[in-house]
């Protein structure tokens, strides 16, 4: 296999960040642990195909009080944790492609469907119709993944052609342990399957379809107290179209993400802190994306200019 494919959902160099200039951006939902919890992805998000933005780096990984990814947790509040804001997105934001469109081809950087080429040990397999990839491990992860492409007919290829592929479906899977803040391990599961399509020459727009899922379980030590963290994401999107208008890609006009979080945050002689939310974000060919947010039981309605505007709610 000769072709190189890169896929990226991708607009620029911005993402959603967690945090805005407006107070409703800096008020918490509420200041337990658990809601700071879900300021940020589980790890092994960006490693997998997700509307969240992600990280593996240890020092991105979650631990209660803590700083760096997952905000200012200075103790501001009595008990020392900042929540989560009304305007902000959970799990570190909302990736690229789900605000301003799809690039394709090579050379365009990693991306939620990163990178593809036979020096990733992968082959083409004619029992699942699929290019199968081997195992890799990264900081302590193993990540799995496989692709299929087809063409405008539906026709299985074996492997990509940059004028003939219509659509790619890419399936990826991690596991492993990262130990991390020096006493704290997390176990992490994590994976997706998305599917890519309108990429054959002439496409006037681009679909994706898919979902992503992941678990993160956590133990070690803060201040000297004994702690756990139970986190868990996902998310569906679901006929997310975005044209293509003058060779480029636009932010989306149609589709809905459905995305949610639950965090459970317990400490040594404490009762465990709890907390969800569900973020549901609408496009419907409009220069602003819809946006329900449920935080423990709170609903707001908010909104979202596209591409790279703030999120308001009400």
């Amino acid at each position: 296999m000769r072709n190189h494919l890169r896929v990226t959902l991708i607009a620029g160099a911005g993402i959603i960040a967690a945090a805005c200039a407006s107070d409703m951006a800096t008020t918490p939902v509420t200041s337990s642990a658990a809601s700071a919890a879900l300021i940020a992805a589980p790890l092994s998000f960006d490693q997998i195909r997700t509307s969240f933005v992600g990280s593996s780096n240890e020092n991105d990984a979650f631990v209660p009080g803590g700083t760096g990814q997952h905000g200012d947790n200075d103790g501001d509040h009595e008990d020392g944790e900042r929540g989560l804001g009304w305007g902000s997105l959970m799990g570190g934001g909302l990736g690229n492609g789900w605000i301003g469109g799809i690039r394709f081809g090579p050379g365009l950087g990693r991306g939620p469907f990163d990178d593809f080429d036979d020096a990733d040990g992968c082959t083409f397999s004619t029992t699942s119709n699929r290019v199968e990839c081997a195992a890799v491990t990264r900081r302590g992860l193993t990540i799995n993944r496989s692709f299929s492409f087809l063409d405008a007919t539906g026709a299985v290829q074996q492997s990509f052609d940059g004028s003939k592929t219509n659509s790619v479906n890419v399936k990826t899977s991690v596991s492993g342990t990262i130990t991390h803040h020096e006493t704290a391990t997390s176990t992490i599961n994590s994976s997706s399957d998305f599917t890519i399509t309108g990429l054959a020459s002439g496409s006037t727009q681009r679909t994706v379809d898919g979902k992503s899922a992941g678990t993160e379980s956590t133990t070690g030590t803060k201040d000297g107290v004994a702690f756990t963290a139970q986190r868990s994401a996902g998310d569906t999107t679901s006929g997310l179209i975005i044209p293509i208008q003058d060779g480029r890609p636009t932010y989306p006009t149609a589709g809905t993400v459905i995305r949610s979080m639950q965090a459970t945050v317990t400490r040594a002689g404490s009762s465990p802190s709890t907390s969800s939310r569900r973020e549901v974000i609408t496009y419907d060919g409009s220069a602003t994306a819809k946006v329900v947010i449920t935080h423990d039981g709170v609903t707001k309605n908010c909104t979202k200019a596209l591409p790279h505007g703030r999120l308001t709610c009400s």
